[in-house]
């Protein structure tokens, strides 16, 4: 195999592990891409330690990534050390292990190495590849690599390139391997030695990484190690301390050093943008459109190893070329592990996003697996009048973007009852976790500050639906509003309706109805209108109104003009519009 060095490797091992059937088709395949420091053994105990396999929590019978619906697939990274070819195993040229002789390695040697045994397993397309951190790089790799051969993607924790600052902690880790004396100049298997100090200290080292301030003082604190006082010496004093030296010690048991040495080198040279004339974006333009690989990018609040804002990078950047990407921050003080230990939340989104995928590709859910949340209807109690009005303006089969979509009830009914490619934009956490976890393609974002990403004519149709008024610049979504879709839908309560100019009048406070439901000192609302206040806006920026549909307080259609007595009578409005050509 040609490797980005421009070496050739091979013949060579590759160490895999599978779980679950694959189906007659062969539709069903999920590779997990396992971090750093990971292995194949997702659900199986480890060879090496006894301990379970690394990803039980998410891998199996029941689990989000479901055995007993998937087959599952994971292979030790090339450079590795439980089976795939490394600086430890046999150079065929040499008869002695490869040590530094082995080629330098990319993530893009990684994922070239998998597709050779995606393909030898008679796999045209992968259902899923997911990974978190390392195995985050696997599956974007995987994605711009092979668009055609991945289904969906869901990078955990990861990024589209090494900071400098995870670069400078590799280079730590690497400094204390090869200070080490054993490691004598990466021969150390010929010697019958192992640099286990330095190994230790680049695990010590790397392991703070993973983990979040709040996590360490949570577990660990001031406390002390099994003493009543301080020893005023340098043996292991407090808890954190001796914890530490733990990870260091044990994980000389099942790693090789210069496998670490490789694999760090791997992640420092990940940069996806620089391999696609330094646009992000480029990276996933495929055949003239977007990506047809559909994504769900999850990050950790507390993780400052690989931040959110390095997932929101990747996130604009599918955006720009309107690919069908899901994002969400799941809350949590766990670190940058967190992808790897019990979190509801992020367990519920990876479960709803491969249900949502699943049903998208037809694939059968097995009697005994978990039931995704009941559709609720388009206008639950009655409440949602406009979105009644709104769904019926758009075409089956329509491209929509819905910005501001809450629980996701428009884009579900949209989905389920017209077909449409239903993509949206939430502001609120709970609103995304909720609409991710129903198997919809929405992103956390800002409409003041995310739609700029979008190309124009991404869309059919965008919609803002009650969020109007507490957008701060409401000229330029409504703006980018028409120039991303053909036809936008905007639906907001109208300041001028008679009950509002009553309570003013009379009054003399801000009033609070059934459409402007918050007391002034707690509403979201920033910029108040009426429909008059609309129609003349939307005529200075160009803007056609199409259709204009008029609620009074009983959502009753009360008009369809553009102003006047609609003005008063009405207690809320949904306009269709679409730009002047």
């Amino acid at each position: 195999m040609p490797l980005d060095s421009g070496a050739l490797l091979g013949p060579f091992d590759l160490a895999y592990q599978v779980y679950g059937t694959l189906n007659a088709d062969r539709s069903n395949a999920v590779l997990v891409c396992h971090a750093l420091t990971g292995d194949q053994f997702v659900v199986d105990d480890h060879p090496v330690t006894g301990k379970p396999g690394w990803w039980r929590m998410m891998v199996g019978p029941g689990r989000p990534i479901d055995t007993d619906r998937y087959f599952v697939i994971c292979a030790n990274v090339l450079g590795g050390c439980m089976g795939t070819v490394g600086p430890q195993e046999t150079n065929p040229e040499t008869d002695r292990p490869y040590g530094l002789d082995f080629p330098v390695i990319t993530i893009g040697d990684m994922v070239r190495a998998q597709k050779l045994l995606v393909d030898a397993l008679g796999i045209e397309q992968l259902f899923c590849v997911i990974g978190g951190s390392m195995g985050a790089m696997q599956v974007l790799q995987w994605a711009v690599a092979y668009p055609d051969t991945v289904f969906s993607a869901i990078p955990i924790a990861g990024s589209a390139r090494h900071s400098a600052q995870n670069i400078a902690f590799d280079e730590v880790g690497r400094q204390a391997i090869m200070a080490d004396p054993d490691w004598s100049a990466g021969t150390y298997c010929e010697a019958g030695a192992r640099p286990h100090r330095g190994l230790a200290v680049a695990r010590m080292a790397a392991h703070i990484t993973y983990l979040s301030e709040t996590a360490l003082h949570r577990k660990f604190g001031r406390n002390l190690q099994n003493r009543p006082r301080l020893s005023y010496g340098f043996d292991a004093d407090f808890q954190v301390e001796s914890y530490l030296r733990h990870q260091g010690i044990t994980f000389v048991d099942r790693f090789d050093a210069n496998s670490y040495l490789y694999i760090t080198r791997a992640m420092d040279y990940f940069d996806l943008a620089a391999e696609h004339g330094g646009v992000l974006s480029n990276a996933f333009r495929h055949r003239g459109g977007p990506t047809p690989v559909r994504f769900c990018i999850i990050s950790f609040t507390s993780d400052w190893l690989f931040p959110t804002r390095e997932s929101r990078a990747i996130v604009h950047a599918l955006n720009a070329v309107a690919a069908n990407v899901s994002s969400v921050e799941v809350e949590t003080d766990k670190g940058h592990d967190a992808f790897l230990l019990d979190e509801p939340q992020f367990h519920e989104v990876i479960r709803g996003f491969v249900d949502g995928c699943a049903a998208h590709r037809g694939l059968v859910r097995p009697a005994n697996a978990p039931a995704t949340p009941a559709t609720p209807t388009v206008a639950p109690d009655g409440e949602r009048a406009d979105l009644v009005e709104i769904a019926g303006m758009i075409v089956p089969g329509a491209r929509v973007l819905d910005v501001g979509c809450g629980d996701g009830a428009l884009l579900r009914y949209l989905t389920e009852t017209k077909g449409v490619d239903g993509r949206g934009i939430e502001l609120s956490m709970e609103g995304v976790h909720d609409c991710v976890s129903r198997g919809l393609s929405v992103i956390q974002g800002d409409a003041d500050t995310d739609l700029k990403d979008y190309p124009s004519g991404a869309f059919d149709y965008v919609v803002l639906s009650q969020t109007l008024p507490a957008i701060r610049d409401p000229r330029a979504v409504l703006d980018h509003l028409v120039r991303i879709g053909r036809h936008a839908i905007v639906s907001f309560p109208n300041f001028g309706y008679w009950r509002v100019r009553l309570g003013l009048l009379w009054g003399g406070r801000m009033p609070v109805t059934k459409r402007l439901t918050h007391s002034w000192w707690e509403t979201p609302n920033i910029h108040l209108c009426t429909i008059t206040d609309f129609v003349e806006l939307s005529r200075d920026l160009g803007i056609t109104i199409e259709r204009g549909l008029m609620l009074d307080r009983a959502d009753r259609v009360r008009g369809r003009g553009n102003g006047g007595l609609v003005n008063l009578i009405a207690e809320q409005a949904v306009f269709l519009l679409s730009r002047e050509s």
